[in-house]
Parts: structure tokens; sequence; C-alpha cells
């Protein structure tokens, strides 16, 4: 079951014995997660070559994947089995072990949050269409997690270098000025602001290093040359659950 896909832990070995230099995509794991070893996550790039669902649960040989429809909206639902991309919706989560929740970006920011105390995981997509929603805040909302006690991490995504627009202050302006700079846009600060602002913790939220489109080779990327493959359903996914243990 570990060997698949880029796994971000295999924590508490690499905690008890780490590498000096490690491979950045190998071994750069969620640290905020570590002291849990019921939970899994699980990255999929280009090289994983992933474009449905079942290739996700042969890959990691599990029956029960959840998925959504995403459209860049605030729509949060709950699960508690398997979901075959049929919700239209942004942010999904469960308190039921052994059930992969998966989000699937090329650009977009991918969210994993997860309260330890309470056993609740969820995921959220959020596209710049989505921070403007307030796809985060109503993730909180309507899973009634209390944003304090939360760890959330956030997958690659594009850097604030790359997340170009031909005229942000009409097209993205509702998001805050404070985030635009010339064509420039740095989504990854803005939503941080928001977790932060509803009571996240600095302490508990990690991001990994990097950009979807400044590293195309590794993966699918919309804005970086990959536009017609993910339209045709390849992307990365970021894949997480809770084990029984």
């Amino acid at each position: 079951m570990w060997g698949v896909g880029l796994l971000f832990f295999l924590i508490q070995s690499y905690a008890q014995h780490p590498t000096p230099n490690p491979p950045l995509l190998l071994t750069n794991p969620f640290a905020i997660f570590a002291p849990f070893s019921e939970l899994n996550v699980t990255l999929f790039v280009k090289e994983d070559d992933i474009h449905c669902d079942k290739q996700i649960s042969e890959k990691l040989n599990i029956q029960n994947i959840a998925g959504l429809n995403q459209v860049h909206g605030n729509r949060i639902i709950k699960v508690n089995e398997s979901l075959a991309r049929t919700e239209d919706a942004d942010g999904i989560f469960t308190d039921q072990k052994n059930l992969v929740l998966t989000v699937r970006t090329a650009d977009c920011q991918p969210f994993i949050i997860f309260v330890p105390d309470k056993n609740i995981l969820g995921v959220i997509h959020a596209g710049w269409r989505g921070l403007i929603a307030g796809v985060i805040p109503n993730f909180f909302k309507v899973s009634g997690i209390d944003p304090h006690e939360a760890l959330v991490a956030a997958g690659p995504s594009l850097c604030k270098s790359c997340s170009v627009f031909e005229n942000p202050e009409a097209e993205i302006s509702a998001l805050g000025s404070e985030f635009i700079d010339g064509n420039n846009v740095d989504l990854q600060r803005a939503a941080e602001s928001q977790l932060f602002e509803l009571g996240v913790k600095p302490e508990n939220f990690q991001r990994h290093p990097d950009c979807t489109y400044c590293k195309s080779e590794t993966y699918w990327t919309y804005r970086g040359g990959d536009r017609e493959a993910v339209l045709n359903g390849y992307t990365n996914v970021m894949a997480c659950w809770m084990e029984a243990v």
C-alpha cells in the first residue's frame, strides 16, 4: 500500500531515522501530522498518470474512495462512504476510517484538514474563484470544526510569481488588493490569511514548498502547458485517509 505515488510520509521511520539532504518529494513530510500514525497521505503526480478514482483505488489497494466534481465554488459536504465524483462541491469531510478523501489539482491549492482529537478529516479544493466564493470559511462553518483545533496542510500549487492575471484589479480584486502585485496575485498568502483569520494557529499550518508551474516536469499544471491533458482528466491528486489502528 505504501509503495505508490510520492508518499509524504513514512512518518515514524523518517522521524526516527532522518536522511541528510533527503530527496524533497519523497521525504518532505508534513511535520504537523507526524505524531499521528493513523493518518495517511499520498500525493500522486505526473509519473503516476492518474485520471480516475479506480486507479487510485488500485494503487492504494483500498476500495472506498470519495471524490467530488470540483466546480470552483464553496459547497462542502460530509461523506460516510464512497463517492464517485457525483456531487458538485469543493470540500469534503468525514469521521469514517479507511475512507480515502481525494482532491485533484493542476495549479489550484489542495488542503488537508485534520482534527486528531475528534477523528475528523477533510480536504478542500481552492482555486482563485473558490477563494473569492469563501470555500475555506464555509468548510469550517459546514463541518463544525473549530479552527483552533485544526491541523492544516497545503499541497503544491501556483506560487505568486507564476500566478499571473491579465487584469487582476478587474478579475480578482474581490480577493483583496493587498494580494495583488502588478499582474501577479499571491493566492497562497490569500488562502493563509483566510485560515489565520478564522483561527487556525500558524504553528498548526504547513505548506508544501513546490510550485506546480515551476516544477512542471513533476506536476500537472494547467497554466504551465498541460491544459489539454488536464481537461482530459489528468491531475495531481492528494489522497488522505484515517486508518483503523
